[in-house]
């Protein structure tokens, strides 16, 4: 009955917030239900994507189409280091993407449907057909298998911009779309249960085709030639409705202008000590994902089952993260991110291993896979949750929403996975997988038919060690991890309290952000000199009476929220009193000091006296907290004024007007964009409505108009890109100068909080009466909806009648 009641108010909680979030929360249902269930074709496009890039266990490369391994271990060497630079320019794309879409969306559709069209020739290409057209040897490799490699790079380098920009735009996507890391959580479960269809799909059709029309061989090229196109149809319908119904919330404040260059962003970033420690696990984990070929090895070399059955056992595998993505949620919310992390991981290398107890059985191999999937989708839920938090972390830190940075610093990691990854190619060419090994394609060694079983079962066995060792590499760097969950929410509400303050001083204050910071505020000022109260399990686990236990146990929790919530607000409340802290007073001095010279002060710099100032910096005691913090600031200040210097000298020592740029020219720029992208929309739809009336000459009209938008909108973005960087170019040669005014009026925006507050009530009721007005509007178009079910109904059930009448 209670179960009833449950699914009953769900119900009405998603009629009631399918277009408004609920309370505390930031996504409407519509929202989370386009995010997950567009996911399911964003994730047959990702599928695509990640099965084809050239990688040292690529099966669709080396065993579908035949390059050797340590052949497909120099194309991933290419690859990878084209990869760099290419990572840094999608890098700095978002984090200057400056788009009434968002950081991420715009990037959905505009990558998804490359990666899909190039997926469809990466397997359609006629390779078996180069030996013929292209007969010979060139230093002793057949010409038509190198053009088969130059193939395999050349799609794979498409990929490795397009589909890495899609993967990128959708996976991080849930980083924007809500502030709150259990909303986030949350959601990414239910994404995470929803989109798993589209693997679940492909696992089990693969198989079938494979019986169908190949003979049971899953390597025979035929079979993605036969699949892949018609998942990239459906992923692409779907994908745009992840595009149509979602809307990004970054936290910051209206008028914040987001003009970051490459190498301050690297540098930034490069300071974030979360990011490295996740960078770490991912580059220490190198073997761990190689377990991944023993069930396909097991069926196609092994022969220990058919396609039907296979079919099965990928289908039954792909549930297994269904049941690790559903407990997910529940375990970070008792636990914490990095118990679970930790935990999971552990598991991890007890179920590779398991597999060495019966390795010529697939179903014992199936279950110890299966085990593995179950914990291993707990990293689907809780990476990308970390990511946020490092995310949200690194823009209380730096003041920049930095989000493809991350991705570009990662890079880095490709020279350290450029060597450790030769080393499951060099193992296997140690058994005998290398070109002209003498089989058709050089992994068919490995049948059971072709040499025995004991060279197949050898490599299963090494491959399997090698993956338990990775499991354990990845897990180390976790230990070190220590943003917890308190501390994530404590940042969050920092950041709302900053965005209340600028925007204040920008006079663009919003009534929802309004009441919203202030309710923050009076939260902290209750609560951060409060005492945490001491209670363990045991005041409600010895209770024998079942209702005295519930009472104890609801008031354990209730204790534990209040204690988490005092120490958020001994976080905030020293955002809030910092200004009137000894190292803030001292920061602020030297601010209207640096602030007072104006921008003339920041032409008379000498690079050789700020060197000096770094250097007296770097000589400062740090023998407490205090004075690594007074430390840290003094160097910071130096080498600002060294990169002002050497910028004054790059771009205003000739005499170059040294002003702030108008921000309103800019704003012009974008108004021009908006107008054409507005404008072109509309002719879009104006002429396909002339192509249904057959206008011919109110199409060549529009034609011509959308040729003239079209160059608009282009000069616009040249325009753009000019003025910002001005924007970049004098913010880096002014930063010190420009620092110290944020700081400047940042403390003085600080001590309006009382005329902010005297806001607070008219605020309210108008926040109140919007989303109370809200709530009626959907609530009249969800009755609307239902009266026109019902009028459809009733028309449908008159015209069966009619005719059942005549």
């Amino acid at each position: 009955m209670q179960l009833v009641q449950k699914a009953k108010g769900t119900l009405s909680d998603i009629k009631t917030y399918w277009n408004i979030p609920m309370p505390r929360r930031y996504m409407t249902f519509k929202e989370i239900l386009a995010y997950s269930g567009g996911g399911i074709g964003a994730y047959f496009i990702i599928q695509l994507g990640s099965t084809l890039l050239v990688g040292t266990q690529n099966v669709i490369v080396g065993n579908a189409i035949g390059v050797a391994p340590t052949d497909m271990y120099l194309l991933y060497i290419i690859s990878t280091l084209a990869n760099i630079p290419l990572t840094a320019v999608r890098a700095n794309i978002v984090d200057n993407t400056r788009n009434k879409k968002g950081k991420y969306r715009p990037y959905i559709l505009s990558m998804g449907i490359p990666t899909a069209l190039i997926a469809i020739a990466y397997v359609w290409f006629p390779y078996s057909q180069m030996y013929t057209m292209f007969p010979g040897k060139i230093l002793g490799y057949e010409k038509g298998y190198i053009i088969k490699c130059a193939m395999v790079l050349l799609f794979s380098l498409l990929l490795q911009f397009f589909f890495n920009f899609f993967n990128d735009a959708y996976t991080n996507l849930i980083h924007v779309l809500s502030p709150n890391t259990q909303e986030r959580t949350d959601v990414l479960a239910v994404k995470s249960v929803v989109y798993s269809f589209a693997p679940s799909v492909v696992n089990l059709v693969l198989p079938l085709i494979a019986k169908w029309f190949t003979n049971d061989n899953l390597y025979d090229i035929r079979v993605y030639r036969y699949t892949y196109p018609v998942f990239a149809i459906f992923g692409i319908a779907l994908t745009i409705i992840v595009y149509a119904h979602t809307k990004e919330k970054i936290v910051q404040a209206r008028t914040h202008t987001i003009q970051i260059r490459f190498t301050d962003a690297l540098r930034e970033v490069a300071k974030n000590k979360y990011f490295w420690i996740i960078a770490c696990a991912g580059w220490l984990g190198f073997l761990e994902t190689s377990y991944g070929t023993i069930l396909q090895w097991s069926y196609s070399y092994g022969h220990t089952c058919e396609g039907g059955t296979m079919a099965i056992i990928n289908t039954l595998t792909g549930n297994a993260s269904l049941w690790g993505m559903l407990l997910a949620p529940i375990c970070i919310k008792k636990w914490g991110k990095k118990k679970v992390l930790v935990g999971v991981n552990l598991l991890n290398i007890v179920f590779i291993l398991s597999m060495l107890i019966d390795m010529r059985n697939i179903w014992w191999l199936f279950a110890c896979v299966y085990l593995n999937w179950l914990v291993g989708a707990f990293e689907q839920i809780t990476s990308p949750a970390i990511q946020a938090d490092i995310r949200d972390y690194q823009q209380y830190q730096s003041g920049e929403r930095i989000d493809g940075m991350f991705a570009a610093v990662s890079t880095i990691g490709s020279v350290v996975t450029l060597v450790t990854s030769s080393v499951i190619p060099m193992v296997q060419k140690y058994y005998g997988i290398y070109e002209g090994n003498g089989y058709e394609k050089p992994f068919d060694i490995l049948d059971i038919n072709n040499s025995g079983p004991d060279l197949l079962y050898k490599l299963m066995s090494a491959t399997i060690i090698m993956a338990a060792v990775g499991a354990f590499m990845n897990v180390v760097p976790y230990f070190f991890y220590d943003l917890k969950e308190k501390q994530q929410k404590a940042i969050v509400r920092i950041l709302k309290i900053r965005a209340l303050f600028e925007d204040y001083g920008n006079g663009v204050l919003n009534d929802g952000d309004l009441v919203e910071a202030i309710d923050i505020i009076n939260e902290t000022r209750e609560l951060e000199n409060a005492e945490i109260t001491e209670i363990g399990k045991d005041s409600y686990k010895k209770i024998k009476d079942k209702a005295q236990r519930k009472a104890a146990k609801k008031l354990y929790r209730e204790t534990l929220e209040r204690n988490e919530n005092i120490e958020i607000a001994a976080m905030v409340g020293k955002e809030l009193g910092k200004f009137q802290t000894p190292f803030y007073k001292a920061q602020l001095r030297a601010c209207k000091e640096m602030y007072a010279g104006g921008l003339a002060g920041i032409l008379t710099m000498n690079i050789g006296s700020a060197k000096e100032e770094l250097a007296e910096a770097r000589s400062m005691p740090r023998n407490t907290e205090e004075e690594k913090e007074y430390r840290k600031y003094a160097i910071q200040f130096a080498k600002k004024k060294i990169t002002a210097c050497k910028e004054i000298a790059k771009h205003f020592s000739n005499g170059e007007e040294f002003t702030e740029p108008d921000y309103s020219v800019l704003e012009g720029i974008f108004e021009r964009q908006d107008y054409c992208d507005n404008r072109l929309n509309e002719l879009s739809r104006n002429l396909s409505d002339a192509k249904d009336n057959k206008d011919s000459a109110r199409v060549a009209e529009i034609k011509a108009e959308i040729k003239e938008v079209t160059f608009q909108r282009k000069v616009a973005k040249a325009d753009e890109k000019e003025e910002i960087n001005r924007h970049v170019i004098f913010n880096r040669a002014a930063k010190p100068y420009m620092d110290a005014k944020r700081i400047i009026e940042q403390a003085e925006n600080y001590t309006h909080l009382d005329e902010i507050e005297a806001l607070y009530d008219e605020a309210k009721a108008r926040y109140e009466a919007k989303l109370e007005a809200d709530i009626q509007e959907a609530a009249a178009l969800m009755a609307e909806k239902e009266a026109m079910k019902a009028k459809i109904r009733a028309e449908k059930a008159q015209k069966k009648a009619n005719k059942k009448n005549k």
